[in-house]
């Protein structure tokens, strides 16, 4: 069962980490499909977002397993660095380095090619602040 929202609940603000192509593309609309998710910048690697987190000021960041793993990492440790209140959900194709990811400062690690429904439960816990281990 998918759990939604109440009307009158605020959007979480999100940026996507994703490189451009397909993915990111299917990534923005099964967000889009979310009512608890704002998708208010797209960016292809983890230095620009990191340089849009002070303007933005996002909620949540949705990576995705397109990036390289350094790249992944780095992001993860210079957010919770920089902004330890930004949630972290990371998206990867299989799960080898889901602690790596988890001990790295991920919130929440998931099956890129998992259920809609998989993904939507993950964002509504993230969104509300439950962040008790999805994977």
């Amino acid at each position: 069962m998918i759990e939604t929202t109440r009307p009158d609940t605020p959007s979480v603000p999100t940026i996507v980490v994703s490189r451009p192509g397909i993915m990111q593309q299917s990534l923005r609309a099964s967000l889009a499909a979310c009512p608890s998710i704002a998708v208010v910048a797209t960016f292809g690697d983890g230095l620009t977002t990191l340089n849009q987190l002070a303007r933005l000021h996002p909620g949540l960041l949705v990576i995705d397993s397109n990036l390289l793993e350094e790249e992944v990492d780095a992001l993860l440790a210079a957010v919770k660095a920089r902004q330890p209140d930004i949630r972290c959900l990371v998206l990867v194709q299989t799960n080898v380095r889901h602690d790596q990811l988890m001990a790295n400062g991920a919130d929440t690690v998931i099956l890129r090619n998992g259920s809609a429904q998989d993904l939507h439960q993950a964002l509504f816990r993230l969104a509300h602040g439950r962040m008790d281990k999805l994977s």
